[in-house]
């Protein structure tokens, strides 16, 4: 169910050497790039900017991954915000691929030829190996953690791309399938408030 009762300003991690090989991160990770650090540094000045004074009404929340909570560190110094006040959040964590996180498309097909083909047929329906989350899954957890929320819960949150996504579908009460068309901007902020989203960039 939509939550228009909440405000969400949503930054993804900045970019990271695995982004850069086009590898599945999920549950794992790989250090941000000399860009990723930038983009970091961005996304805090864009968020203090935007919301000068106000931005001590909000909370902060990461993924306890290590791409999203160095972005979340680095995005909250240059905003001006203490750190030491940013809430791990294992709920906002990437959608896992399960044995094949940390593997690129070719790696995976090579391995396993038919479950890739099932998978890429079927993304809502077909599990990566090993525990790995479907679309419908990281959906399902995305609008739990919303529908989770505190009334007029004001937060800052640092993840992922496929949860973001996620998070705004469900923000948003569209189809399923519209999120897999979703952009996932390592540069940009997505403000969810009042039953809309707008991007925010330079």
């Amino acid at each position: 169910m939509p939550r228009a009762d909440v405000e969400i300003v949503y930054v993804r991690h900045g970019e990271t050497l695995w982004n850069r090989q086009r590898r599945m991160q999920g549950h794992k990770d790989s250090p941000l790039t000399v860009t990723g650090l930038r983009q970091a540094a961005f996304v805090g000045r864009l968020v203090k900017t935007r919301f000068g004074a106000e931005l001590g009404d909000y909370g902060w929340r990461a993924s306890p991954l290590g791409r999203a909570w160095q972005t979340a560190v680095i995005a909250a110094e240059t905003a001006g915000i203490d750190p030491t006040l940013i809430e791990r959040d294992d709920q906002l964590k990437e959608m896992t691929w399960g044995d094949w996180d940390g593997l690129t498309a070719a790696e995976i097909e090579a391995r396993d030829p038919q479950l890739w083909a099932a998978r890429i047929a079927d993304r809502w329906t077909v599990s990566p190996p090993g525990g790995g989350e479907t679309q419908a899954a990281i959906l399902a957890r995305a609008a739990g953690w919303l529908a989770g929320l505190p009334q007029a819960t004001r937060l800052v949150t640092v993840a992922h791309g496929a949860l973001g996504r996620a998070l705004r579908c469900a923000y948003l009460g569209l189809p399923p399938a519209d999120m897999l068309t979703m952009e996932e901007p390592h540069d940009a902020i997505f403000w969810l408030k009042d039953g809309n989203v707008s991007k925010l960039e330079a």
